[in-house]
Order: structure tokens, then C-alpha cells, then sequence
């Protein structure tokens, strides 16, 4: 028998003065897994789009500024990046998500999720 896939909030952004969390959405996967990853990658989409400003460094900078080579500041740049996202996966709830409701929200699941609990 074939599994179902489960609904999970995800949310991402950018920690400290980037104010954490503040996007929020449902997703439709197989595993906490794999909505982790979703997290991840949102969160590191947040980073990018802040790469260059604010302090936060390119890899061409890194490598001026460090005077490393492309895949060095590849290195630099994931862990500079590691320290400034945040994201979270849970399963989704009724009650995590009236958490969350007043916060930045996309469900485009609603008319499932409004079943589920």
C-alpha cells in the first residue's frame, strides 16, 4: 500500500536583525525529511537575496576579500550562510498554525488541512 503524503508548515528566513522566521507556508511531502530540506533551501533563497548587502558577503568578495580561491569561498560563503538562516518543518496542526496566523501565511492546502485534526 502505497503511503500518503503528509502536510507540514515550513517557515524560513534570516536570524538576528533580519527578525527570524517571518514566511510561513504548508507543503504537501513523503518525510519530515524532505520538508526540512524545503525549509533549508527557502531559508538559503532569503540568504541570497540579501547576499551583497548588509554585511553579507559574496563569494567574489570572499575571495578578494580573504584572498581564497572560488571553492574556499564557496566553504566560507555556506557558513557565513549556516549562521545566519533559521527555518523550522513540523507536522502540520491545527494548533501551530493558529500559532502562526498572524505572521506572514500561505496555505495553499486549506481546503485539505481544514479537514485534517
Amino acid at each position: 500500500m502505497e503511503e500518503q503524503k503528509k502536510y507540514f508548515i515550513i517557515g524560513s528566513g534570516m536570524s538576528g536583525s533580519f527578525g527570524g522566521i517571518r514566511h510561513y507556508q504548508v507543503i504537501q511531502v513523503d518525510t519530515q525529511e524532505e520538508a526540512d530540506d524545503w525549509a533549508f533551501e527557502d531559508a538559503c533563497e532569503e540568504y541570497d537575496r540579501y547576499s551583497g548587502m548588509y554585511g553579507l558577503r559574496e563569494i567574489g568578495e570572499i575571495m578578494v576579500e580573504d584572498n581564497v580561491d572560488e571553492d574556499e569561498a564557496c566553504e566560507i560563503f555556506e557558513e557565513e550562510r549556516e549562521r545566519w538562516i533559521t527555518y523550522i518543518a513540523v507536522p502540520f496542526s491545527k494548533e501551530f498554525e493558529l500559532k502562526i496566523s498572524s505572521q506572514g501565511w500561505q496555505n495553499d492546502y486549506k481546503k485539505f488541512t481544514d479537514l485534517l485534526d
